[in-house]
């Protein structure tokens, strides 16, 4: 971020807002960053261990991914390769509860399947399988329920994703943004 100095002699802040395929790269690539992390140890423990303990600790680390990166780095993994941050209104750094509530809509399917989960791995009929795909047949078998979490959520997704296509504002927000009263800049440090 430049700094700048106004008619008045004050200093401004000159911000440069991330542009919608700038902030679609990052996510797509935070997406397999740690979808990568959560299939593989997700292979291995169903395929090993079939551990509830094990599922409810990646279901954690993915929870609380986007909020503490965001608070403590200002940006994910993907955004930094973008060279994108996330700030507060006042183009600040946010703290925790900003950035979860900024990834609320994002946490909410992970929270509703640790239920689902619990019950898969305590139930005989998916104890047979020992490879992930056949789990998550089975999973969607035993528990419909999640496919309408998936839908719902990629429902919501695509929302998020209209509302940024469609701010007609400089800002380039989307509905995330605009709950946790955030903007995503160009770091331009």
């Amino acid at each position: 971020m430049a700094e700048i100095i106004n008619a008045e002699n004050q200093t401004e802040k000159q911000v440069e807002y991330a542009t919608f395929w700038s902030r679609a790269g990052a996510y797509i690539l935070d997406g397999i960053i740690v979808g990568a992390f959560t299939l593989i140890i997700n292979a291995i423990n169903i395929a090993n261990f079939k551990s509830f303990l094990i599922y409810l600790l990646i279901a954690i680390v993915t929870i609380f991914y986007k909020p503490f990166m965001e608070s403590k780095y200002e940006a994910t993994f993907g955004k930094m390769i973008f060279k994108l941050k996330v700030t507060d209104q006042n183009y600040n750094q946010i703290d925790f509860k900003q950035s979860l509530i900024r990834s609320i809509i994002l946490i909410f399917p992970t929270i509703f399947f640790v239920p689902i989960y619990y019950l898969a791995f305590n139930n005989p009929n998916l104890a047979e399988y020992s490879q992930i795909f056949e789990f998550a047949q089975g999973l969607a078998v035993e528990y419909p329920i999640q496919s309408w979490i998936s839908n719902f959520s990629f429902l919501i997704i695509v929302i998020d994703i209209i509302v940024l296509l469609t701010d007609q504002t400089k800002t380039q927000r989307s509905l995330h943004d605009r709950f946790g009263k955030t903007y995503v800049l160009f770091d331009c440090k």
